[in-house]
């Protein structure tokens, strides 16, 4: 592993492009992938403003996995549809002592109205909304 000094960074910062960061990289005998000074290239130069998406992420827009929205077990947006009948009907019903809770009622049986209960939530290792609405 090659131990990168003050000068030899500022060197790899002065590289235009992912191409010269290569480049320079093979001129000082440093291993280097075309993947990894593609990497490298944006973190040299990273700015410090947020991205339109790391933005959108930290202002309560919703954190995406690719094009898709990650949920959680208790939101609930307004595109809910049940994932037993497929109806986006729901009412307020109370719940023990603690007040009132979205409901919908199918099969017999109150269903809480959450993206863990919608047909169009799916599990990729992350609860992930597959509503095309929802998608970027």
């Amino acid at each position: 592993m090659t131990t990168f000094t003050p000068e030899m960074i500022e060197k790899a910062r002065a590289a235009k492009t992912p191409e010269e960061l290569l480049a320079l990289a093979k001129e000082n005998g440093w291993e280097m992938t075309e993947e990894s000074a593609q990497a490298y290239f944006q973190q040299l130069n990273k700015s410090d403003e947020l991205s339109d998406e790391e933005l959108n992420n930290v202002s309560g827009g919703g954190c995406y996995s690719g094009d898709r929205l990650i949920v959680t077990n208790f939101h609930c947006c307004d595109l809910w549809a049940c994932e037993k009948c497929g109806s986006s009907h729901w009412s307020w019903k109370k719940v023990l002592d603690s007040g009132e809770d979205k409901v919908h009622s199918c099969s017999g049986a109150d269903w809480g109205v959450s993206c863990r209960s919608c047909k169009y939530m799916i599990y990729n290792g992350l609860q992930l909304c597959n509503h095309p609405a929802k998608r970027k």
